[in-house]
């Protein structure tokens, strides 16, 4: 490898190669600020959290997300996951749990450790653990028993730790019904919606919106603009310049072989029996034995996909006779996929237990995975060496234009020895669109903190590099009120419907509170009365919609005191609510919901305990993250 990249170091393909490690190096820190602060990215309690020991979570994690959202997993989906936060937490939390049990000299002997490996069915032959299929497996996911089971047995020990801290969480049925009853319970209101927009003969006379204008003149500011001379190296530009010859992409399709593979992939149905949160384990073990004579029945010949249709709780697949279709080896949980990838076809597992519950696999068809041909893929091959260089040629010529105009002042000067164009933008604010500008966002952000007779730095954007300077500027101003006048008049339109829409709302309540029948007091506006059908707390309020603090405060009320003491501003409206009936929950569904209602507020109860239990060891212990690992 070293010689190869000697050979070719002036090549298109090393410097491609070279950029894509580097791209790698900088998002993993490896010799980088993170390798030199010793390879760790947090300490607890003295114990060192290792780069390579978060590398392998987060790819866990990201794997278990891709499960879960498929094609939905997009930039914005994972940057709402605070991926990189759960990860950490998630080590840091791990390594609380094991050095807490330490101290308590908890252990895992190895026939804990024994019987735990052998329940895996991913080592299993022919319904039994085999050592061979252990060692096999083992070494396909490029690890030694040694380290297999030191993992295996801090999970274990993990566990143990985690049921000492949740095993006095206990919920009564009395408890249970009690939420049943809060959850269950169900209301009718009759209200009065006063909808600002239903105010249509409002009438603003001149001066008004002289001085609301004048009381107001800041939200109607002009924020500040700026002109900005430019040049770009764009990317596409540079394409009819790239000589990549057939011995480059000879080179990178063997260096990417294994990108361009084609994976091993499974047919399967499967059926599940789903494990609730804050299952018994007793709950747990019966379902077990469920799942062991479904598979039974299998095994002897009935319809697998009839009883996957009966029997199965995936709701995705049960429709289907519990067909997944064909999936690679990294789309499904590791215990699942295991198992499916160890499988003949027709073969029918035992039950295998993963985080979602007992699954029974049945493997119906094998595609053997399928190497590349290069002829296949040279022309897509060329097309990313040819895009990648001439990224790396726009970088170049970048670079040159940008220290030639070190010292020297406007990038016109520099462009026009150069022969490049300066193309110049029209005045922008900061959150304008600028016409020609790709990324006007990121652009602005850049040309907003330039100093005057200042060249920015290159920018890459979308299409190419660029080089800035600010030639005009207009400060924020004040316009003149003939120049804003429709959206003043709009503006204290809507205040003015808002202020006549509230004004009859407590007028209307005021009404009532002082002895006037809902209906009658009615009759004096607009509105008409409307009744709702029963609703729950959490449901959308029948007429209204989802409106939160209305349906709260409609449970607050009584027969007693079936009137608000305010008004309650929705999204469209301000409503004036009166209970009508209130209705109990039907406690005879309470013995089919009891098992889920304790489930889950057990698992309410042990997420709390958790979290607080973690929060009192980090403060009587010492938690530091690498400073700027998260940024």
């Amino acid at each position: 490898m070293l010689h190869l990249m000697r050979k070719h170091a002036g090549s298109w393909l090393i410097k491609v190669v070279l950029g894509v490690i580097v791209v790698v190096f900088v998002f993993w820190g490896v010799g980088s600020y993170r390798e030199r602060q010793g390879n760790r990215v947090a300490i607890v309690n003295g114990e060192v959290i290792a780069l390579d020991e978060y590398r392998g979570a987060y790819k866990r994690l990201m794997e278990q997300y891709r499960e879960q959202f498929g094609d939905a997993l997009d930039q914005k989906l994972l940057k709402s996951l605070n991926l990189r936060e759960q990860v950490l937490e998630q080590l840091i939390n791990r390594r609380l749990l094991l050095q807490e049990a330490g101290h308590l000299g908890l252990q895992v002997g190895n026939d804990e450790l024994l019987k735990a490996i052998q329940g895996i069915g991913a080592f299993h032959e022919n319904g039994r653990f085999s050592s061979r299929q252990y060692r096999r497996t083992i070494a396909a996911n490029r690890m030694t028993p040694e380290v297999f089971e030191q993992s295996m047995k801090e999970d274990l020990l993990a566990e143990k730790m985690r049921g000492i801290v949740l095993g006095s969480i206990k919920v009564s049925d009395a408890e249970a019904l009690e939420t049943f009853k809060w959850r269950e319970e169900m209301v009718s209101i009759e209200y009065m919606r006063f909808e600002p927009s239903a105010y249509k003969d409002v009438k603003i006379a001149p001066e008004e919106i002289e001085s609301y204008f004048s009381s107001h003149e800041k939200a109607y500011e002009i924020p500040p603009k700026i002109r900005v001379g430019y040049v770009r190296f764009g990317f596409k530009a540079f394409e009819s310049q790239a000589d990549i010859s057939d011995n480059d992409i000879k080179e990178y399709f063997e260096l990417n072989k294994e990108t361009y593979a084609t994976p091993k992939k499974v047919r399967a149905r499967h059926i599940l029996f789903r494990i609730e949160p804050g299952s018994t384990q007793e709950q747990r073990d019966e379902l077990r034995n469920k799942a062991w004579v479904l598979m039974e029945q299998a095994r002897s010949g009935k319809d697998f996909a009839k009883l996957a249709k009966e029997y199965s709780d995936d709701p995705g697949t049960k429709n289907k006779g519990g067909d997944l279709g064909y999936f690679a080896k990294d789309r499904m949980v590791k215990p699942f996929s295991d198992a499916a990838f160890a499988m003949k076809s027709g073969e029918i597992s035992e039950p295998i237990l993963s985080r979602f519950g007992w699954h029974i696999i049945k493997v119906e068809a094998i595609q053997e995975a399928k190497e590349p041909v290069i002829t296949d893929i040279q022309d897509e091959i060329r097309n990313k060496l040819v895009k990648k260089a001439a990224r790396r040629l726009a970088y170049d010529m970048t670079e040159e234009f940008y220290d030639a105009s070190y010292g020297i002042g406007h990038i016109a000067d520099v462009a026009k020895r150069r022969g490049v164009e300066v193309l110049e933008t029209a005045f922008f604010a900061r959150n304008d669109r600028v016409d020609g500008i790709k990324e006007a966002l990121k652009f602005a952000k850049v040309a907003f903190n330039l100093n005057d007779n200042e060249t920015s730095e290159p920018l890459e954007l979308t299409d190419g590099y660029y080089i800035l300077e600010v030639i005009g500027k207009k400060e924020a101003q004040i316009p003149e009120l003939t120049f804003v006048e429709e959206k003043v008049y709009n503006d204290l339109t809507k205040v003015t419907q808002n202020e006549l829409a509230r004004k009859d709302a407590d007028k209307f309540l005021q009404a009532v509170k002082d002895g006037a029948e809902f209906q009658a007091a009615a009759e004096d506006f607009e509105p008409k009365v409307e009744t709702t059908d029963f609703f729950k707390r959490f449901d959308s309020v029948p007429g209204i919609g989802r409106e939160q603090n209305l349906a709260e405060l409609a449970f607050s009320l009584s027969q007693t005191k079936p009137l608000p003491d305010r008004v309650i501003k929705g999204r469209k409206a301000y409503n004036v609510i009166h209970l009508k009936e209130r209705q109990d929950a039907d406690v005879k569904d309470f013995e089919a919901k009891k098992t889920q209602i304790k489930s889950g507020i057990i698992s309410e109860k042990r997420q709390a305990l958790m979290n607080e239990w973690f929060a009192q060891l980090r403060r009587q212990g010492e938690v530091s993250i690498q400073k700027g690992f998260l940024d």
